[in-house]
């Protein structure tokens, strides 16, 4: 159970007095609890307060507060407001919406999205470093752990443990940027007026092709899509040899999605929509790459 007013209680100094602050739940926030801040009649903050084990999902709490506060002087983010130890935040509520799931992009789009990339990659290095197949498997490594309460669920992680073993491992071909690392659709709010990113949970030091595979993939772009953005990106790219990268990337990037939802599903039995997410994102196709092979 969150304890709302007891954060609440904690920002009190920073919020307007006499003002009657009412606090709206936003769907959004599956793997943390996010709340909407009114007051004087419109949305004015965003409180996102921690629900994820921050060793099980190796999350740095204190260097994601520290890409988000670059992140916000760069006009990446909306600018943080209030913030405390344990990695809870208030920023400034911004209009632009996030897109769907199902969100098929406009060749506009695409160029917004590779300037907000180059921006990203551009912010100041960190000693956080990301790599994919270390944060899979360690997913992995969660999973196998919290198995004996969970028989049922050995042939899911034979499954998962299966795939991971024949991942083609991408190597960087050159020095690492700062790197978001999780821009699903959802993770980036655009309008015609402003675009901002959010949820900086796995930005580190990594390969930029990887956050482009993030794109490619869950924001489904079309092969032509996928050209276009790397040309804007970088034109002197080799374009056969980073489609190949962002194609491989983009597998891993499946394959943490799902690891993910069978270990929040375990260390979070509560939720009763946890396994049936993880359920839903394997059988169907369009999210799943390795879905042919499904047993």
């Amino acid at each position: 159970m969150v304890n709302l007013s007891g954060y609440l209680d904690k920002i009190v100094v920073a919020l307007p007095q006499n003002s009657t602050i009412t606090a709206i739940p936003l769907e959004e926030g599956f793997s943390n609890h996010v709340y909407r801040l009114d007051w004087e009649g419109k949305a004015q903050w965003v409180l996102r307060i921690p629900g994820l084990d921050e060793s099980a999902f190796c999350i740095d709490r204190q260097s994601e507060l520290q890409v988000m506060n670059m992140a916000a002087q760069a006009g990446l983010s909306p600018k943080l407001v209030w913030q405390d130890k344990m990695g809870a935040f208030a920023c400034r509520f911004v209009t632009p919406p996030s897109f769907p799931w199902t969100v098929s992009h406009c060749d506009k789009n695409i160029i917004r999205i590779k300037e907000l990339l180059l921006k990203t990659h551009q912010l100041p290095a960190v000693e956080r470093v990301f790599c994919i197949y270390k944060l899979i498997e360690h997913y992995l490594t969660g999973i196998a752990d919290r198995l004996l309460a969970k028989p049922e669920l050995n042939q899911e992680y034979d499954y998962l443990h299966s795939q991971f073993d024949v991942l083609q491992r991408v190597i960087p071909n050159h020095a690492l940027v700062l790197c978001h690392n999780d821009l699903n659709p959802k993770n980036i709010l655009m309008d015609d007026e402003a675009a901002w990113l959010i949820d900086w949970e796995y930005a580190g030091m990594g390969d930029p092709l990887f956050d482009l595979a993030v794109v490619a993939r869950s924001h489904n772009l079309t092969a032509s899509q996928r050209q276009r953005l790397l040309a804007a990106y970088h034109p002197e790219l080799d374009l056969a040899d980073s489609e190949w990268r962002i194609l491989q990337y983009g597998l891993a990037y499946a394959l943490r999605e799902m690891t993910w939802l069978l270990l929040k599903h375990l260390t979070t039995p509560e939720d009763p929509q946890g396994l049936a997410r993880y359920q839903e994102f394997k059988a169907a196709p369009w999210l799943n790459p390795f879905f042919s092979q499904n047993p």
